[in-house]
């Protein structure tokens, strides 16, 4: 199964942690796995565990922009991509999930 992890909070929030604890869980059940960083969400472009779940095949991709603002040093191998990527990952996969605040 496909599935994309949409991320659009910063480290601290509950989401995020929720973010790395569901992402691992994928992975670790052999599901093709793509995350997308909005928003204050690339902040994780920064997180060393992306690094270890990019190795285990989770797929990167962000916004252009919220990489500017919010992770401009990243060292990761990423694509970059607005609303058009981002619309295009979510028809291609099977299951969609978003970690933001209401």
């Amino acid at each position: 199964m496909n599935v994309l992890h949409l991320l659009t909070l910063p480290p601290e929030h509950p989401s995020t942690v929720a973010f790395w604890k569901e992402t691992t869980s994928s992975l670790d059940s052999g599901q093709i796995v793509s995350a997308y960083f909005l928003h204050e969400g690339a902040s994780a472009l920064l997180d060393p565990r992306l690094s270890a779940l990019a190795k285990r095949g989770l797929r990167l991709f962000a916004c252009p922009r919220a990489v500017e603002q919010f992770a401009p040093q990243y060292k990761l191998e990423i694509v970059l991509g607005g609303p058009g990527l981002l619309a295009e990952l979510i028809e291609r996969c099977a299951l969609a999930r978003s970690f933001y605040s209401a």
